[in-house]
């Protein structure tokens, strides 16, 4: 009688992978416990408030609800009968993950196209109709279950590249490896509702909405702040959130999707130093924020696309070309038209302006639904953006071409308590 072959263990580089997961699993409960002991104040409700509480996004529900399914996937990878991916496999892996994303997008906004034209049709034309409505609705359908089986090698896979690069860069503590443990799940993040003074671009306030929002909705939320507030409101969808662990977009390409999840990771180590934990002390700390864990975010990305791929990436500001329609350049005089308008009291010929402006690009191929004070004020806390004028951003790249390292650069930012300790280390910098 042959003698039964024994199940294989688990081979040398996923228990490795395993310990480290566990190693970061029992962090990952202090910082989850962190983040939700952070709530808000008990507050009086204005219309506002009402009319969006349907849409608020729970930091604490989705923690709750991710929770569990993270780590408990994580216990089951150790599990003997699963098989290690080659270098390769993991490499096509991801990059099929990210580009079945791109496409789901695109058929998205095809699949609303097809609903919008179905509005109003006649009889005669609704069952063509409905099969294209139906071949979209399957298309999407296929497409999220395929990369919902891919999701947790893809999150394990771009985790350990992305904690491979921070390592060489230094951000390693004794015993506990590179720390906060880097943990993103990759899905839709939530929207953001920025509110503006009409009279001004200042960022007031921004809170969390759900994602997934229809533009209806969004323009109804907008309306509400204006009616009752005379606040200058927009609903953005953004790319990432620093919950832990973060949540990064996953539709627009690997790329884009190792920045992100670089810069989330970005707060979650700031949020142990002086900088994040003044994280909302007034908008230039916010600033000052953003725009480290934006230059960092890029630098730890790209590093870790080339150690994925192989492929060297370049950024904008690297090339020697400008394109047809320059958007940088178009947003920066946008914004500055804008304000120069608003300084002289004419609040109604800013917003003509602004809305005038925003079909300029959608004409260029840039889909914005709408650019307003709160728009600028949303995207003016990141100072690399062109729709901030702040000087923040170049002078923190300065910053980073005199560091001679990214810990160089990322220990002396942390540093800074307030603006004005900002301002004041700034001097010390001239040549």
């Amino acid at each position: 009688m042959a003698s039964q072959v024994p199940a294989s263990p688990p081979s040398t580089g996923r228990i490795r992978r395993w310990l480290r997961r566990l190693r970061r699993g029992l962090l990952f409960i202090v910082l989850v416990l962190l983040v939700i002991a952070t709530g808000q104040s008990d507050y009086r409700p204005t219309a506002l408030d009402i009319a969006t509480a349907p849409y608020r996004y729970s930091i604490v529900s989705w923690e709750l609800s991710n929770l569990p399914h993270k780590w408990t996937r994580n216990i089951a990878d150790l599990w003997p009968l699963q098989r290690d991916l080659s270098r390769a496999e993991e490499v096509d892996l991801v990059k099929n993950y990210f580009e079945w994303g791109s496409e789901e997008r695109a058929k998205e906004a095809a699949f609303r196209r097809a609903k919008l034209s179905n509005t109003g049709q006649a009889d005669n034309e609704t069952t063509s109709q409905q099969k294209t409505l139906s071949y979209f609705s399957g298309a999407l359908d296929r497409n999220r279950e395929r990369r919902k089986e891919l999701l947790p090698e893809v999150e394990g896979i771009v985790e350990e590249e992305l904690s491979g690069v921070l390592a060489q860069e230094g951000f390693t503590v004794r015993w506990l490896g590179v720390f906060p443990p880097v943990d993103a799940v990759f899905g839709s993040p939530p929207n953001a509702m920025a509110l503006s003074p009409r009279d001004r671009i200042y960022r007031e306030d921004a809170f969390l909405l759900q994602t997934g929002l229809s533009d209806a909705v969004k323009d109804e939320l907008e309306a509400v702040a204006l009616k009752t507030e005379d606040l200058s409101a927009v609903v953005e969808r953004i790319g990432g959130l620093a919950v832990y662990p973060s949540v990064v977009l996953d539709t627009s390409g690997l790329r884009n999707a190792l920045e992100v999840a670089s810069h989330e990771w970005v707060h979650h180590w700031l949020f142990f130093r002086p900088l994040g934990r003044n994280f909302g002390k007034s908008p230039e700390m916010l600033t000052l924020n953003e725009t480290a864990a934006t230059i960092a975010g890029e630098e730890i990305g790209d590093l870790a696309y080339t150690s994925l791929t192989g492929e060297e990436v370049t950024r904008p500001w690297e090339r020697g070309n400008p394109a047809r329609f320059d958007y940088a350049a178009q947003m920066q005089e946008t914004l500055r038209r804008a304000e120069e308008l608003l300084a002289m009291g004419d609040i109604e010929g800013a917003e003509s302006y602004m809305e005038e402006r925003r079909r300029l690009f959608v004409a260029n191929g840039y889909n914005i639904r709408k650019i307003n004070q709160a728009y600028f004020a949303f995207h003016g806390s990141y100072a690399t953006r062109p729709g901030s004028v702040s000087p923040v951003g170049e002078q923190m790249r300065e910053l980073r071409r005199r560091s001679g390292s990214l810990r160089e650069f990322m220990d002396t930012v942390a540093q800074f308590e307030s603006y004005g300790e900002y301002l004041e280390f700034l001097p010390l910098q001239e040549p």
